[in-house]
């Protein structure tokens, strides 16, 4: 190959070469171009989608979704889910509120029985298996039984033109006016931001205040109408014949034996047998022989020295006795027991055994009784419950300082016992050494109790009956029978010591109260359903309720 030749291939190669090298390039160009138009892309995705979710939390926290979401409607109108958060949320807390007062230390095991854990959501646990119910649907629909009667109470009371009480209106304008104090005193900013920690985003002082305002109207106008009921003495007289028992009280004692109790014991380590009927008719009867053995005793202590002497009850480590009953209510009496204790002729340690039994049916659907044991009955008094009411004053002096156990409550030292005391005899005394009347009382009620309830009525509780629900100390200087009218007295309760004052008896006896309060509670009910016919609750989108409350998280 010539010189010349060379030179022409290797510029031919060259070019190729080059041209090569554009295309690679070229290539590597469009390819990252690609690759920047995608990262670009992906970027800008990510970008809106980040944006959207800051608008999203933005306009969640503002509660815009929350106030446009439909929860449920009652009674035809739609309640949005900050009006619902509003029910759910309180009715969750006033019965949690409730269970700790009334259980206590055993709270957790008392929510234990009824299937609940406090530490778990609300509607992570199920109420009901069946239908797969979860707590938290269950107290919504509470929640919402709750707005419904609210609402039908609420409409028929602007319909009437009902109106708050001054004192109603100014105890409601108070609660709503510490709003702002309470947000304060939690760290909030004002009381929007308290509302919200509490019921959800939406909520607000304006909104809260309209649910107050329809839940306060709907309590007031209920309570209006029950009171306002009025039943005159031949009302009374002709509501209770036929049912004159019902109202009266009896004091008696029992004590019972069954079959199960003579029954032949089974070793602990074997499979138990259900008994013979040759084995349960001989049990019964040893039940029967027994209790017979009882019926000579001339009284209530003799009754309980003698079922204490029974064989059955020879190697009991505490003392067995019958179980005794003060002036229980004619229908709080077992049914087996009624008719024997209500016979007038009964008289005071009369006894008589009475066969308890059971009902079933048999293959032919016939009810069979089976006599499963015997009770002794002992009779002791009837109470016809015509005292008339107790109408007293009291100023209390409360003891102070003390110091408060883990589980809130408080105890007192003797001094601090004494101290309280010695301020109620000093007070007393005053009044002894002034006027020595009802009106110089008040008074002194007035400028001295610590009970605030009754501080502007001088100290005033009425209608005071055996039932009553006062501490012990109380309630039986109240009814005691040897009361007068113009009695003092100095008695001690778990708050302090009272200074007593006995204003006056009542012209209503016991007896009438309890038919009159019978009366009123039929009327009233009957009212409230025709007040409540063709209301209805359905519930809406539950996305933004409450349900995921925890109850450890409300103590």
């Amino acid at each position: 190959m010539s010189a010349s030749s060379k030179k022409k291939l290797r510029k031919e190669l060259a070019a190729e070469m080059l041209t090569e090298k554009q295309r690679q390039e070229k290539k590597e160009a469009k390819k990252l171009k690609a690759m920047t138009i995608s990262f670009v892309a992906i970027m800008l995705v990510i970008a809106i989608v980040f944006s959207v979710v800051l608008v999203d939390n933005g306009i969640n926290r503002s509660g815009y979704f929350q106030k446009k979401t439909i929860a449920a409607t009652v009674n035809k109108q739609d309640m949005n889910s900050v009006q619902v958060n509003y029910y759910l949320t309180d009715y969750i807390k006033n019965i949690y509120s409730q269970w700790q007062s009334q259980y206590g230390d055993n709270l957790s095991v008392m929510l234990g029985f009824m299937g609940m854990d406090a530490n778990k959501s609300l509607d992570e646990q199920i109420y009901d298996k069946e239908s797969g119910q979860t707590f938290a649907d269950y107290y919504l629909g509470e929640a919402l039984a709750k707005a419904k009667s609210d609402y039908a109470l609420y409409n028929k009371a602007m319909a009437e033109g009902f109106k708050l009480s001054e004192d109603e209106q100014k105890a409601m304008d108070s609660n709503l006016s510490m709003m702002d104090l309470y947000a304060q005193l939690y760290g909030y900013k004002n009381a929007d931001k308290f509302l919200q920690a509490t019921y959800g985003y939406g909520a607000t002082l304006e909104s809260y205040t309209e649910y107050t305002k329809i839940s306060t109207i709907a309590t007031a106008f209920y309570s209006k109408y029950s009171a306002d009921l009025k039943y005159d003495d031949a009302a009374i007289r002709d509501y209770e014949k036929g049912k004159e028992n019902n109202f009266t009280s009896f004091s008696y004692a029992t004590y019972t034996l069954s079959a199960d109790d003579f029954l032949p014991e089974q070793a602990d380590d074997k499979e138990k047998k259900e008994p013979t009927a040759e084995e349960t008719a001989a049990a019964l009867k040893k039940a029967e022989e027994a209790i017979n053995s009882l019926k000579d005793a001339k009284n209530l202590e003799e009754l309980n020295k003698m079922i204490g002497a029974l064989e059955i009850n020879k190697d009991s480590k505490d003392p067995v006795t019958s179980q005794a009953r003060t002036d229980l209510l004619y229908p709080q009496i077992a049914t087996n027991l009624q008719s024997w204790l209500a016979d007038k002729a009964r008289v005071e340690n009369e006894i008589t055994v009475i066969a308890e039994e059971t009902t079933s049916k048999d293959k032919d659907g016939k009810e069979v009784k089976t006599t499963t044991g015997y009770t002794i009955v002992l009779f002791q008094a009837r109470n016809e419950n015509t005292q008339k009411l107790a109408n007293v004053r009291h100023l209390l002096v409360a003891f102070e300082g003390g110091s408060t156990a883990t589980d809130g409550s408080k105890t007192y030292s003797d001094e601090e016992k004494a101290a309280a005391k010695a301020e109620a005899e000093k007070l007393l005394k005053e009044w002894e050494d002034g006027k020595k009347t009802e009106e110089s009382f008040v008074e002194l009620v007035k400028k001295h109790t610590k009970d605030d309830a009754s501080k502007e009525t001088g100290g005033l509780y009425e209608d005071i009956h055996p039932k009553s629900n006062y501490v012990p100390n109380f309630l039986n200087w109240c009814i005691d029978s040897n009361r007068k009218v113009g009695d003092t007295g100095i008695i001690q309760s778990e708050y302090g010591y009272h200074i007593m004052y006995f204003s006056s008896y009542d012209e209503l006896t016991y007896r009438d109260y309890m038919i009159r309060e019978e009366m009123r509670t039929n009327d009233v009910e009957e009212w409230y359903n025709k007040t409540l016919e063709g209301t209805s609750t359905s519930v809406g989108n539950v996305k933004y309720l409450n349900m995921d409350i925890v109850l450890a998280n409300l103590g």
